[in-house]
C-alpha cells in the first residue's frame, strides 16, 4: 500500500518531466515505464490488450460512429 504522497508522486513526474516529452501512450508505475506482461495477469505491467494499435483504432471508429463525431 502507498502513501497518498507516493501514489502522487508518478502523476506529477510524469506530467512535468521534459523527458518524457516526445513519449506518449506509455503507462508508468512505480516510478518506471511498466513492461508488457503476458504471463501472470496478476503480475503488475501493461496487459497485452492495453497496447494492442489495431484494437485502438477498431474502438476510435466505435466512438466515432457512436458519437457522430469525427474525433482528432
Amino acid at each position: 500500500m502507498k502513501t497518498v504522497h507516493q501514489g502522487a508522486s508518478i502523476s506529477v513526474w510524469c506530467a512535468t518531466s521534459p523527458m518524457l516529452n516526445a513519449m506518449g501512450g506509455v503507462y508508468w508505475e512505480d516510478c518506471d515505464m511498466a513492461a508488457l506482461r503476458t504471463d501472470d495477469p496478476g503480475q503488475p505491467g501493461v496487459k497485452p490488450w492495453a497496447a494492442d494499435t489495431e484494437l485502438a483504432e477498431r474502438l476510435w471508429r466505435i466512438l466515432e460512429q457512436m458519437t457522430g463525431m469525427a474525433l482528432p
